[in-house]
């Protein structure tokens, strides 16, 4: 999918938020090194000043005045997750010409391909910001196949790139993993638009394997098969509210809530106090997700 975005106000504006948060020296340094980077100077001065980058800005996490405003230039967009050292790597990659595309892929491959495990982080957390968005998504697939959690987190956690750029079975693979590795499910931008059935019937599979087996399972997953409950699985749903603890119950209304299969409406009257809590947003998927301790 192609993306249009203004990416001289993205570009500005992340160069605002840097300037209120790094020291003089540091921000001037950032500026002469993008300047030298949009300039098609050697090529030695993107990977150096990226390299270089670490001596002049720490990992503070970005503080925003208005999160609102980087919503407006790209929708999603989270620069509030970022941290100081992530956005000012991200700013100098915007800098690398876009044109001619073939020597911009170039030097961005050779950039995710020799940066370190930081380095990586902020591209791979940028990838919702550079330019050519519809070619980076087997790039966004490579990030996700990394053993490196902080790696994988940079792509598939508070990032829009994934739900508007892969595939189907590259989302799905996403999502998988997310679970297995017991991520921060609510972290994972566009779940809703992004459910599909494979993906469901797949999660179920797990649930009927891991039920047998005596174990429980992540209380978020239940948010991707909620919209496909239907006759051959509201059993499960069913022994969600028999046997589980107070936070998969929660889950289990939130899931019921997204359902319209009949039998569904018998399960949330029956807990009319979660219900009121999820009617005035005390219970969200965001909550259940944020008690839920991983590993346990």
């Amino acid at each position: 999918m192609e993306s249009v975005f203004d990416y001289t106000r993205i570009t500005a504006y992340l160069l605002e938020i840097i300037k209120k948060q790094a020291d003089a020296t540091a921000f001037e340094w950032l500026q002469r090194q993008a300047e030298k980077i949009a300039g098609g100077e050697k090529s030695t001065s993107l990977f150096l000043s990226f390299s270089q980058a670490s001596r002049f800005f720490p990992k503070d996490n970005l503080t925003l005045s208005d999160s609102d405003i980087a919503r407006s230039l790209r929708k999603d967009w989270r620069p509030e997750t970022w941290n100081l050292l992530v956005a000012a790597r991200a700013y100098l990659a915007m800098h690398v010409p876009a044109e001619p595309v073939e020597n911009w892929r170039k030097q961005l491959s050779r950039l995710f391909e020799t940066g370190d495990i930081y380095e990586q982080e902020a591209l791979y957390s940028a990838l919702c910001i550079l330019p050519h968005q519809e070619l980076l998504a087997s790039r966004a697939s490579e990030g996700l196949r990394s053993n490196m959690t902080t790696i994988f987190d940079a792509v598939a956690l508070n990032n829009p790139f994934p739900a508007e750029q892969l595939n189907e079975m590259a989302w799905n693979q996403l999502v998988l993993k997310a679970i297995f590795l017991q991520r921060p499910m609510y972290q994972i931008i566009g779940i809703d638009a992004r459910n599909n059935r494979g993906l469901a019937e797949t999660l179920l599979d797990a649930v009927r394997e891991r039920w047998s087996a005596h174990r429980s399972v992540m209380p978020e997953l239940w948010r991707f098969v909620s919209p496909f409950i239907d006759d051959t699985n509201v059993h499960l749903i069913k022994k969600l509210f028999q046997n589980g603890n107070s936070l998969e119950i929660q889950a289990g209304m939130l899931a019921c809530k997204a359902s319209k299969h009949p039998e569904v409406m018998e399960l949330v009257n029956s807990h009319p106090d979660v219900k009121e809590k999820i009617e005035t947003g005390e219970i969200t998927w965001e909550t259940v997700g944020k008690q839920y301790v991983p590993f346990q």
